[in-house]
């Protein structure tokens, strides 16, 4: 079939139409991983693919928030716990040990052990700011103040701040 120079642009537009209509429809892509860690005040690399959040199944929920360093991936890093976890937005201070709720931050990596427990007064806080149960993604920010126990007579005291927003696990 010969088409005349004039409306070969057409042809070529309707044909183009036809291909965009019967490209499979977009998926959202997977959201990254944003985590942010500081020591003291200083930036510490956050290894994204080996840290997680996860939250235990059933009424009394667990969260847990492991930052593994990008610098030392095969130590522990910190860890955060959060007992009795509601997937909504709140605020779960160290502080309240004495209502029966455990929150505590512990780190390790090499030789240096810290806990939040052994400071005199146990401070920090996890702030969940915003949950996405569909997609089971939380966002918030945490600071944790952690005392040395590798070396009690010298306990230095570790501030880690950060914040997060990724996918949390069920477990």
């Amino acid at each position: 079939m010969l088409v005349p120079r004039r409306l070969r642009p057409l042809l070529f537009l309707g044909l183009l139409a036809l291909t965009a209509a019967s490209r499979p429809p977009r998926q959202t892509p997977a959201l990254p991983h944003r985590l942010t860690l500081r020591l003291n005040g200083a930036a510490v690399p956050v290894d994204t693919a080996y840290s997680r959040i996860e939250v235990s199944p059933g009424a009394g929920k667990v969260l847990t928030l492991n930052l593994i360093r990008a610098d030392a991936p095969d130590d522990p890093g910190l860890t955060i716990l959060v007992d009795e976890f509601k997937p909504v937005p709140a605020v779960y201070r160290f502080k309240e040990i004495l209502s029966a709720h455990v929150t505590e931050a512990t780190y390790r990596v090499g030789d240096q052990v810290a806990e939040s427990q052994a400071c005199g007064v146990n401070q920090g806080e996890v702030r969940v700011t915003a949950v996405d149960t569909k997609r089971k993604i939380l966002t918030g920010t945490f600071r944790a103040v952690t005392c040395s126990t590798s070396a009690p007579k010298t306990a230095k005291k570790l501030t880690f701040e950060g914040t997060f927003r990724c996918a949390y696990e069920v477990r």
